[in-house]
């Protein structure tokens, strides 16, 4: 259904290798919790990058699949939805995805944030 490759984006990103139809599960893949305390560790690191806020105590989330290779897009083809008890996320297709093109969902942190700054460059 997808595979890693080459993105002009940035680095590498997810490609659909078939069709997909919207609201098609993509994957599904458990969370790591990391607790508040322990955040400071990974800000040196490039992993931090790719964690989600979590809650108000500093906790971040790391999702263990494929959609870390999602790249970002303001109007994006995918949802990453992490569940609230923390287990697991699920990557879905919010409209139809096309043979090679590539799965993108946004970084931002809430619908209407179009606006905010991002932490890097975007490129399409």
């Amino acid at each position: 259904m997808y595979e890693v490759r080459a993105s002009s984006r940035a680095g590498r990103g997810l490609f659909a290798t078939a069709d997909i139809a919207a609201e098609t599960l993509l994957m599904e893949a458990p969370l790591l919790l990391i607790p508040g305390e322990q955040r400071h560790a990974l800000q040196a690191t490039i992993v931090d990058d790719y964690v989600y806020e979590w809650d108000e105590h500093g906790t971040a989330a790391l999702v263990l699949g494929v959609s870390s290779m999602c790249n970002h897009d303001d109007d994006p083809n995918a949802f990453l939805w992490l569940g609230p008890d923390g287990l697991i996320g699920q990557l879905f297709a919010v409209r139809d995805i096309a043979e090679g093109e590539e799965i993108t969902v946004s970084y931002r942190a809430e619908e209407g944030s179009e606006d905010d700054p991002l932490w890097f460059e975007v490129r399409r």
